[in-house]
């Protein structure tokens, strides 16, 4: 059998960042001729060929054993998402959380509770996994003009083909260069202040050899007002292709230095009926602003450390990598791949906490830390406790009418840092007969990480509650009205919170072997089945937290304190004592599958998986407040059973798929007292349901396309003080998703519609915080001006919709409910963006 060259398609592009009317007017002038723009293309892209999820060449959309979902380049430029979680909203049967900008955002696979970042995805480029077990994945999986295909597969072989992606294997495929020399460029803006420009350019460079070299720089205010550059930053990626005779070699570098701000909760009244408070806009308001951009911490050696929020989540990603594709004979086909990467990622963000904390200014001048501070400045005076800004001297005589709500909060900065080198390989042998297609893989990844994301806990501020708050001193004042004395430093009420300051370090090695086997049984019918075998061994050594250590200098010879402010005299710091725990695991994933295939445009597939994740690295450094009995989370297993059908006709196209998604053992995490104790339930979630993707070409200019999912997530195994939890809705997990875009085409484009509507869900376990159900509309418009100049301009939340991705995860004993103010993250307000891309 000849080495089967992939083909790569012209890449397409449209859109420009200056010009809303004239896309509008593109519209209105080109309504006189319509011609399809998708003609001769099959409905739900059913005849593509996929590589992930599958082992064998040249396999379909339609002959496939998998619930897949594709996106080619044409459908990439449509999206223009925001971030690698706002395009996985595309996928049936994912839960996005993506209120959080454009990194660290949350996806959620067929029924698992929201909030977990990407856990149990394995997202891939290339075929090899970005981050092993997953950390912060989408800080280093970025979008742009250098990305041709997504493909994500849901359930299926995603346990047997990648490690920790039991649940779903989303496989990003870039752009190599072609035969010719060729190149795009694109320049995005956005009504929040976003310049985006992007580049591809691939060319030939001798007879063999090709290169190609593109990325992207961005500049954004951010889609919430922070008062600064929010987001800033670029990547760069080089390409090396060299054909053989028999195979293919492509060598590729990626550096990525990026800045990017976490918008958190803000505060919201109504729990049936979300609404803003008066001061801070639900739809693009954020309480991090200028006056606590540059936040101060007091060291116990005396001296200040500054962090700039501008920083933010500062990401530095390199790879190195290479693909080589072999037909070692007619029969056997050789696949190599690896990839080292080099994480550097520090992560800065002003955090809220319990409901509680957004209470009314004078009930906090009452309690009990503001009344120690009178008693212990009795001597000089005190008498009154007041509130001043900070860096003025005006002291405010009535909170009550702060910004028109009267409210005061307090935030929690929070450092976390992970410095890391990652090398993955992979190598299959494939034996290609007329019935039978076997495939023998081994892959391996090992990480060294010098520092390992365990969160810092830098302070608490004491804020007035507005858009961009500024930070509040609590004063001791006599009756004079003179300052004696006060209970904060700059906004901190303290540097020692309490909650850890520990640091940790480890390696991870992982070997998988796997066999998957792909049997035509008769002209219609193929089975499948594989397994993989993991092998696993976790080193990490952490410390713990030394609480409350008196800062060098705070107190004078006397033991008086040095200054009179009573927050900066303790501080937290990592402990000198060090606590090691190893672990190895052996675990194994199976599946059957099989495809039965009715004529060239119907086929029914399904499929029963055994899965499995391992144990996090990070772990053991997460808990290390328990000190020597701190360990690492256990294995989770999960199993899927799916049955699908898929049907392309002259008009219509359909895919649906009934699952059963089970998750064992997942540790469900409760916050059970004011101290910050936690208690953890291992529990069970069941999820049956449908997942469906329909396509009809209603005319020869009109589509209408449909995607969604309809389930019942439902948890189990609660004991104790949480049994009643049992049989309730998974925490934050719709059981409805839908997603109808109708598009019309015309001479030299198209207009398109989407509506996306998301059930009601719960923010706490105990279901009774309701995140309602809400709808959004986006609209767009591409204009082709020439056969190389293409334009795109998109409005998305046209209605400024207030829905909510998630209450206030942060809450006491998850109790989120009945509070009159309350934390919850809405989703982004109205954006409008455009792009103009400039293919040559």
């Amino acid at each position: 059998m000849p080495y089967q060259k992939k083909q790569q398609p012209h890449f397409n592009r449209s859109c420009i960042g200056f010009a809303i009317s004239s896309a509008l007017l593109c519209c209105a002038a080109a309504a006189e001729e319509n011609t399809p723009a998708e003609e001769g293309k099959k409905l739900l892209d059913l005849e593509k060929i996929i590589v992930t999820g599958t082992t064998r060449r040249g396999q379909t959309k339609l002959e496939s054993s998998v619930s897949i979902t594709t996106l080619d380049a044409k459908q990439l430029e449509r999206e223009q998402p925001l971030g690698t979680a706002d395009l996985l909203e595309v996928v049936p049967g994912f839960w996005v959380e993506d209120s959080g900008g454009e990194t660290n955002n949350n996806v959620a696979p067929r029924g698992l509770r929201g909030g977990e970042g990407f856990r149990y995805i394995g997202v891939e480029e290339d075929g090899l996994p970005v981050v092993y077990d997953g950390v912060w994945v989408d800080f280093y999986q970025r979008q742009d003009i250098t990305i041709q295909n997504m493909e994500a597969v849901r359930g299926g072989t995603s346990g047997l083909l990648t490690v920790n992606g039991p649940a779903a294997l989303v496989n990003f495929i870039t752009r190599k260069p072609d035969d010719i020399e060729e190149g795009t460029i694109r320049i995005s803006t956005a009504d929040y202040g976003m310049i985006k420009t992007e580049l591809f350019y691939g060319t030939p460079i001798s007879d063999n050899w090709k290169m190609a070299i593109g990325g992207f720089y961005r500049h954004s205010d951010g889609v919430r007002d922070t008062e600064f550059t929010a987001d800033h930053g670029g990547q760069l990626r080089l390409t090396l292709v060299r054909e053989f005779e028999k195979g293919q070699l492509t060598l590729s570098a990626k550096h990525l230095n990026d800045h990017t701000t976490f918008y958190v909760p803000i505060p919201l009244k109504d729990q049936q009926n979300p609404t803003g408070i008066p001061g801070v806009d639900p739809q693009s308001g954020t309480l991090i602003g200028n006056d606590q951009r540059l936040l101060s911490y007091r060291k116990t050696d005396g001296n200040y450390v500054t962090r700039d929020l501008k920083d933010g989540q500062h990401t530095q990603f390199s790879t190195l990598g290479f693909n080589l594709d072999w037909e070692l004979s007619d029969n056997w086909l050789m696949k190599l791949a690896g990839r080292y990467s080099k994480f550097d990622n520090d992560m800065y963000i002003l955090l809220n906490f319990d409901n509680a904390t957004l209470m009314n200014a004078n009930d906090r001048l009452a309690q009990q830390d503001v009344q120690g501070m009178l008693s212990h400045f009795a001597d000089d005076g005190a008498v009154r406790a007041m509130y001043r800004y900070v860096g003025d001297d005006q002291l405010i005589n009535d909170p009550s009418q702060l910004n028109g709500n009267g409210l005061v909060t307090t935030s929690y900065p929070l450092f976390s840092s992970y410095q890391a080198e990652q090398f993955v390989n992979k190598a299959s042998f494939t034996y290609e007969g007329e019935q039978n297609n076997l495939t023998l893989g081994w892959l391996f990844a090992y990480v060294d990480a010098d520092t390992l994301p365990v969160d810092k806990w830098e302070s608490q501020f004491l804020t007035e509650v507005r858009s961009n708050a500024r930070r509040l001193d609590i004063v001791a004042v006599n009756n004079s009205g003179d300052v004696v004395g006060q209970l904060t430093d700059n906004g901190s009420t303290g540097y020692a919170p309490g909650w850890g300051q520990a640091t940790a370090f480890g390696t991870s090695s992982s070997h998988s072997f796997f066999i998957n086997d792909e049997f035509q049984a008769t002209d219609d019918l193929r089975l499948d089945a594989g397994i993989r075998i993991e092998w696993l061994k976790l080193d990490s050594t952490a410390s713990g937290t030394q609480f409350a250590v008196p800062i060098l200098g705070a107190f004078n010879a006397n033991g008086d304190d040095s200054d009179n402010i009573m927050a900066n005299n303790y501080a937290d710091m990592p402990s000198s004592k060090f606590y090691n725990q190893t672990r190895n695991e052996t675990e194994a994933a199976w599946t059957v599958g099989f495809n039965y295939t009715f004529n060239k445009d119907m086929a029914m597939f399904g499929r029963y998986a055994d899965a499995f994740e391992m144990p996090r690295l990070l772990s053991h450094g997460q808990g290390i407040h328990s000190g020597k009995s701190a360990d690492f989370n256990d294995v989770v297993n999960l199993t899927f059973s799916e049955l699908g059908l898929r049907y392309s006709g002259e008009s219509i196209g359909t895919s649906a798929t009934l699952f059963r998604t089970k998750f064992n053992d997942l540790t469900e995490r409760n916050f059970t007292s004011s101290n910050g104790a936690v208690a953890n339930q291992t529990i069970d979630t069941i999820t049956d349901g449908v997942e469906f993707e329909a396509a009809w070409q209603a005319t020869d200019d009109l589509k209408i396309e449909l995607t969604g999912v309809v389930q019942e997530p439902k948890m189990s195994g609660f004991e104790g003080d949480f049994k009643h939890w049992e049989n309730n809705q998974v925490k934050r997990t719709p059981k409805m998703q839908l997603r109808i875009t109708p598009t019309y085409y015309f001479n030299n484009g198209d207009v398109y519609l989407t509506m996306h509507h998301l059930g009601d869900r719960f923010s706490d376990g105990e279901n009774k915080f309701e995140l309602p159900a809400y709808t959004t509309w986006d609209a767009g418009v591409n204009y082709q001006f020439t056969s190389s100049l293409r334009l795109h301009v998109k409005a998305a939340n046209l209605t400024d919709e207030i829905g909510l991705t998630e209450g206030n995860p942060r809450a006491i004993n998850d109790q989120q409910a009945g509070y009159e103010y309350y934390y919850a993250r809405p989703i982004l307000g109205r954006t409008i963006s455009a792009s103009l891309t400039f293919d040559f």
